[in-house]
């Protein structure tokens, strides 16, 4: 005789039975048997191809703004004089001094009694030998991690705008549910850009890439800087890929005038694409292909917009990271650390919570904007 399994749970009553246990993907029956599959965990990658590239350098500094001179003097020539005359007084360049106050980034991950009680990522469902105290370790040093990520990627997203707009917007919050605050824009005063309108856009009918190109390098070579690189969006690196003028150029038997051999050096699907050489204006030329998550349109990203190319050389500055001003634990009086991340643990003891914060101050700072270009290939709605 079967005995079906709804009338064994149903014998204590119309209540539900001790033996099912909730959980969040629904119930299970303790008395059939159960597997457990080895979790699944995947750090996403932080990419910092555009940072490392154009702004490798770190300084930190022990204020909360930063002052520094510019001084550039001009290509000028040397007048002539009549014989016997005076010499000409040449006028000089005078230096400029612009302020950097580097945005403040202060993020947390909080812990409670109810959080370390649960049975956390990837441990044993019976019998678990971790503590409280074991989990809160674990969850520590991977929140740690995540927050670094976060603070890497902003970092990333820093640079990105810089060299496309010359303009770095800064959107405070004052909490986790992204509530906008306040909008500032640190405007480094960028004016290298190309827009391209009607038949001359890249996906237009009339386009000239190399000459497009060629004109971004000359605004750079004209500021005393010798461009070797360029950096696509997608889209603009797919329109130069199939452009028939380039295509043509690159077939041509007697004359060298560069290569495309588009290669690939992904990790987890973020990375860049070295494209190929053009030998004028004497470029090498890369896709970068990485993205970002934004928590207010719950969207990815591409760092770079599909439709821009930016043509420069690498080295254009460095990240500068302003003091961090905090009250230690254990301690009454304030204190200024200086560094590109700056950890904290507060706790209260009344309530048995505990977080870790995360601060610090990045702000990349350009030598100079007129060493790079950039084109809009095609014009935004």
């Amino acid at each position: 005789m079967k005995i079906k399994q709804s009338q064994l749970m149903n014998r204590a009553g119309a209540r539900r039975p001790q033996n099912i246990a909730t959980t969040q993907g629904g119930d299970f029956n303790i008395y059939e048997p159960q597997s457990t599959m080895p979790a699944f965990q995947r750090r996403m990658p932080v990419t910092t191809w555009i940072r490392d590239t154009f702004f490798p350098g770190v300084h930190t500094f022990p204020t909360k703004h930063v002052l520094m001179d510019f001084y550039k003097n001009r290509q000028r020539v040397a007048p002539y004089v009549a014989e016997n005359s005076k010499s000409i007084n040449i006028k000089r360049d005078g230096f400029r001094t612009d302020i950097y106050t580097a945005p403040f980034i202060n993020i947390s991950r909080p812990y409670d009694v109810d959080l370390l009680q649960n049975r956390q990522f990837a441990e044993q469902v019976f019998n678990s030998p971790t503590t409280p105290q074991d989990r809160a370790i674990a969850l520590m040093q991977r929140d740690y991690n995540e927050l670094d990520d976060m603070i890497t990627r902003r970092e990333e997203l820093q640079v990105a705008e810089l060299l496309q707009t010359g303009i770095v917007t800064i959107t405070g919050y004052v909490d986790d549910t992204a509530t906008v605050v306040r909008t500032d824009r640190i405007d480094y005063g960028f004016e290298n850009i190309i827009n391209l309108t009607g038949t001359s856009q890249w996906d237009g009918a009339n386009p000239n890439m190399l000459g497009d190109l060629d004109e971004a390098a000359a605004l750079v070579r004209s500021a005393g800087y010798n461009p070797d690189f360029a950096m696509f969006g997608k889209n603009a690196a797919w329109n130069f890929l199939q452009d028939e003028k380039i295509l043509k150029l690159m077939d041509y038997r007697r004359a060298d005038f560069g290569s495309l051999a588009p290669d690939e050096r992904l990790v987890n699907g973020n990375g860049y694409t070295y494209l190929g050489r053009l030998r004028k204006p004497g470029i090498d030329l890369f896709q970068y292909d990485a993205f970002y998550y934004d928590d207010t349109t719950e969207d990815l990203h591409p760092y770079i917009d599909p439709d821009r190319v930016v043509v420069g050389s690498r080295n254009l500055g460095e990240m500068l990271y302003g003091a961090i001003t905090q009250i230690p634990e254990n301690s009454d009086n304030f204190v200024t650390y200086e560094g590109s991340r700056v950890p904290k643990v507060t706790i209260d003891r009344n309530s048995d919570t505990k977080s870790l914060l995360l601060k610090s101050r990045p702000v990349p700072l350009p030598y100079d904007v007129a060493a790079w270009a950039v084109i809009n290939t095609k014009v935004k709605p």
